[in-house]
């Protein structure tokens, strides 16, 4: 019994220490190999970032100058991660559009895109390399076992990512494992046309989302950079109903970043068949969307950003 318990000790040590040599070699490989990853066109200066809502509905192909980088689920402490390495590896970005959505500083986002098993998984899985020592704090305190299961699985997208920036030749508007654009087919209005916008809620506002939006604020104020905050188009049923605590929420937080400019399109006219849901744009409304985007943004040389706040 003796020799099984030190048999099986030993079994688990070996297994410790090959786990962690090939987190350590993904890691170099990585940071040896960050400028390379992370690069984007010299002639890509406007970055769209953050959530779902954005995720499908700003079509990059059809904005100029620009790259989406945003992801389902994504935190802002993901998108501060991910705008953070972008703009030390890429000086010519002038401008960062972050999603800010009705919602996004509620506590519920902050227990699901942030403290959830599964998206934890997902972003440390994804995003490991780009984490600072307070994000990777913050993120064992909140979570432990979700986060370590993130970093195994983390080994494997290194070498992904690493193995991908060597075949990547110069830069380009596609970075491993960043999201991007998502072209969604559904139109669940057809089939639950219901408001879900929390108007009988309590609200409670999550202060990690609200930090985390005010770090990228001032990251992009370091870099002479400006933000963004849009809020893509919804449903007229969704507007309709928003929470007035949720919508009075998410105007102050904005006033308190007297900096970074809103650009609120949630009222945009579109019909339904260009919902995925009440909250989301299918790729029709994402086409449309995107070209009026577009024409907002570079309607006058030099992009004066007319109908931004």
């Amino acid at each position: 019994m003796k020799t099984l318990v030190l048999k099986f000790s030993l079994f688990i040590m070996i297994c410790i220490t090959l786990i962690t040599g090939l987190l350590y070699v993904s890691n170099i490989l990585i940071d040896n190999n960050k400028s390379r990853i992370l690069s984007i066109n010299q002639d890509t200066y406007l970055v769209f970032a953050g959530n779902s809502t954005v995720e499908c509905s700003v079509d990059d192909r059809l904005i100029n100058h620009s790259i989406n980088i945003a992801q389902a689920g994504e935190a802002y402490l993901y998108s501060y991660a991910k705008i953070k390495a972008l703009l030390e590896e890429n000086p010519q970005i002038k401008n960062v559009f972050i999603s800010y959505s009705y919602a996004d500083l509620l506590l519920e986002k902050e227990m699901t895109w942030l403290l959830d098993d599964y998206f934890m998984v997902e972003k440390v899985r994804n995003y490991h390399y780009l984490l600072d020592r307070q994000e990777r704090a913050f993120l064992v305190k909140s979570n432990p076992a979700a986060y370590f299961n993130g970093v195994l699985k983390s080994v494997i997208v290194n070498f992904e990512i690493a193995a991908r920036s060597f075949s990547k030749k110069g830069a380009s508007n596609s970075i491993p494992s960043f999201g991007g654009y998502k072209r969604l087919d559904r139109d669940k209005l057809s089939e639950d046309p219901g408001p879900e916008t929390g108007k009988d809620e309590n609200v409670l506002q999550s202060k990690t989302q609200i930090k985390y939006l005010r770090l990228i604020s001032q990251l992009c104020g370091q870099h002479s950079v400006r933000l963004v905050l849009l809020n893509p188009p919804k449903h007229q049923s969704y507007n309709d109903n928003v929470n007035p605590g949720i919508r009075q929420l998410w105007l102050d937080v904005r006033n308190s970043l007297p900096s970074d400019s809103l650009l609120d399109l949630s009222g945009f006219l579109l019909p339904d068949s260009c919902f995925g849901d009440l909250s989301h744009l299918n790729y029709k409304g994402a086409m449309v969307f995107s070209h009026h985007l577009n024409e907002i943004l570079f309607s006058n040389p030099g992009g004066n950003f007319n109908e931004i706040n």
